[in-house]
């Protein structure tokens, strides 16, 4: 990791890899020479500057001056909102000037119009404490590059990087060696890790699935298989979470014991042995914490360390030339010279989505006691199971959210709820850093948050209360909600918190197909020469009193508490439980739902009216006239129809949503006629 040194534009791993490698004998006397100007320059600008500098001040203190260092001529600027604008006198370079107290970061705009104005390429940003460079050609990615000069001017990589990147002739030019040719290799240099992470990941599945396996068969297969992914999930998380320093790895005792960076030293000695004992520790502290002396690891609640819901990961004993493979798999790239570390600190939700994408291209099959990898070449297009690239979902999300958050207040922000109905799009997580974004500058609007003060740690906790609060996502597959799920905690980790709760949110099932309370009261109509003469009776007073005193204060409860303690997080587990249980308040209304469906996607001859009415009753506790035995039969092969298809049902999932505080649905939700299933109204589908 480069000190001092941020942004999407080009990655660390590059920089470290290829980038300083292979400038470390060029122009060496010039890049000395400017480590120690760079260094007086600082020392001066942090004695002259403060928050309340102008604009003008740091132009001519700081802007000015860090230019000629770079080479570059001085900039010629009018006065602008922002503070002032302008560009490079002899090139093509926009520049802006921002007072002390504004944060590079909120100018990105600006900028990007003054560059698209003049038909420049770059714009430099800067407050006098960073610089930000602005790629003026693709504004619809938003990407840049950071430099934070406190930081970087006690790192030597910083500075070499910031001349490598940043110099007049890198700038300037647009052929070999220039900032646009690195940036393409940059990008060129995160697609091959992207392709061997994914093909590490095909090829330690099968391997860990087979170990994993206690019986060879089809029907264990694809259970064994989701719990190998989990295993796969659980290395890649803690890659994630050691990269940005959300595990204790300052301590030597979990350094060296605890973490999957000492699991790889192990397993590159010849004969490792006790690799899967301990990944199985490692996950078992991960799930549940310790505090001992000076070592306290923070739990990471939540199914994906969950023994309950890998149980053969518990029981199971894995060789460990297989362990080694999964780590070596997960943990380096294959490169010309041989193996290679990843970098997980530039590693995010993009490089997971390209990783679901591909297991989504496969299925597993039972051969000879083991288990394989069948390519499926129709599976993703006839589920439309695709991850949408994070420059479109960030491009949409920006276009439906910004008429929405633009003038409101950071309380305002957080009233907003905000849905991505086929979570392996990548929009939730999307939506979670624009409104993290917008409500951070609605903070230093309102003068909550001094721009210069705002902590990693407070950026992740606005984050976590929005994630909580905000936001909501569906999808049918499965494994698409594991990766949103998965990528949330990732955005909103914190070191000294468990990971944020997010089940109330994040559900499984087709977004497409349900039924609405509207829909329960009307005859379901299996057929259409199917005529019932009178209603099913609608239960409004039955389910405002259900919904009033029973689930929307456990459903408020489980926004407005923060996920702040793992007591708090296994309150929150208790209370969904009991909310989805089989004899919550709600079970037997989205059973009632399941039915209606159920008549509308039978196959073969529907049911008789009748007898569906006779599933509305026993459903919603009214009375019945057939044997409860033929009733439980035959709801039991119309739920089964219902849940084969993933009917999801928004009212009763999302009742924070659609019900007032007294039971009763909100009256800007628009009622559907009946058998039409009624979407969401939520500010993104």
């Amino acid at each position: 990791m480069v000190a001092g040194f941020s942004g999407d534009l080009i990655s660390h791993a590059y920089v470290e890899q290829e980038l300083l490698p292979a400038a470390g004998g060029a122009s060496s006397d010039r890049v000395t020479a400017f480590e120690r100007q760079l260094t007086r320059w600082w020392r001066q600008v942090s004695r002259s500057l403060g928050p309340a500098a102008s604009a003008r001040t740091v132009l001519d203190v700081a802007v000015a001056p860090l230019l000629h260092l770079l080479g570059h001529d001085r900039p010629v600027v009018t006065p602008h909102p922002l503070g002032l604008c302008g560009s490079i006198t002899g090139s093509d370079i926009s520049i802006v000037a921002l007072p002390g107290s504004s944060p590079v970061r909120s100018a990105w705009r600006d900028a990007a119009k003054r560059g698209l104005a003049g038909c420049a390429p770059w714009a430099m940003v800067s407050n006098g404490r960073s610089l930000r460079i602005v790629d003026c050609t693709r504004t619809w990615t938003r990407l840049g590059l950071e430099f934070d000069f406190e930081i970087l001017t006690a790192s030597p990589k910083g500075v070499v990087a910031l001349w490598w990147l940043a110099n007049a002739d890198v700038m300037r030019t647009a052929g070999a060696g220039s900032l646009r040719a690195r940036v393409t290799a940059s990008d060129a240099h995160a697609a091959r890790v992207c392709t061997s992470l994914g093909d590490g990941v095909l090829g330690a599945l099968p391997r860990l699935a087979s170990a994993l396996s206690p019986a060879a068969s089809t029907r264990f297969a694809a259970a064994t298989f989701d719990q190998a992914l989990t295993v796969v999930y659980r290395i890649l998380f803690l890659l994630f979470a050691e990269a940005r320093g959300a595990v204790p790895i300052w301590h030597e005792l979990y350094r060296d014991a605890y973490t999957i960076d000492a699991l790889m030293r192990q397993a590159g000695k010849a004969h490792a042995r006790g690799l899967w004992a301990a990944l199985q520790a490692i996950s078992r502290l991960a799930h549940s914490g310790c505090q001992a002396a000076d070592l306290e690891v923070t739990a990471f609640n939540g199914r994906l360390f969950s023994p309950r819901h890998a149980p053969l990961v518990e029981r199971r004993r894995v060789p460990d030339t297989v362990v080694r493979d999964v780590l070596l798999s997960l943990a380096t790239e294959s490169t010309p010279q041989g193996r290679r570390r990843i970098s997980y600190h530039d590693l995010g939700v993009e490089q997971l989505g390209s990783v679901y994408e591909r297991v989504l291209e496969y299925e597993p099959r039972s051969s000879r006691a083991a288990i394989t990898l069948s390519r499926t070449s129709s599976e993703r297009k006839a589920t439309g199971s695709f991850y949408t690239p994070r420059s479109i979902t960030e491009f949409l999300v920006r276009r439906t959210l910004s008429p929405l958050v633009e003038g409101r207040s950071s309380d305002q922000i957080l009233e907003l709820r905000v849905l991505d109905p086929a979570m392996g799009s990548g929009a939730c997580l999307a939506a979670c850093q624009f409104l993290g974004d917008r409500s951070e500058m609605a903070l230093i609007d309102e003068g909550r948050w001094s721009p210069g003060d705002v902590k990693p740690s407070d950026r992740a906790t606005l984050k976590r209360r929005i994630a909580e609060r905000c936001l909501y996502g569906v999808d049918l597959n499965p494994t698409a909600v594991q990766l949103a799920r998965l990528s949330m905690w990732l955005t909103t980790l914190a070191a000294d918190r468990p990971l944020t709760f997010l089940d109330h949110h994040l559900a499984t099932g087709n977004s497409l197909l349900g039924a609405s309370i509207i829909d329960l009261s009307q005859p379901a109509r299996p057929m259409r020469r199917l005529r019932i003469p009178s209603p099913l009776p609608l239960f409004d007073d039955q389910l405002a009193e259900t919904v009033a005193n029973r689930v929307m204060p456990a459903r408020l409860q489980l926004a407005l508490t923060p996920s702040d303690s793992v007591e708090a997080v296994k309150g929150k587990e208790r209370t969904l439980a009991a909310l989805a249980a089989a004899g919550g308040p709600l079970a037997g209304w989205w059973l009632a739902a399941d039915l209606w469906c159920a008549t509308r996607l039978w196959s073969g001859a529907p049911p008789a009216a009748g007898l569906v009415a006779e599933w509305m009753a026993a459903a919603t506790g009214l009375p019945t006239t057939l044997p409860a035995a033929q009733l439980r039969e035959s709801m039991h092969a119309a739920r089964a129809t219902a849940q084969g298809h993933g009917a999801f049902h928004w009212e009763l999932a999302f009742p924070e949503v659609f019900f007032d505080a007294d039971g009763r649905l909100k009256p800007d939700i628009e009622p559907a006629t009946p058998g039409q299933h009624r979407g969401p109204r939520f500010h993104l589908d």
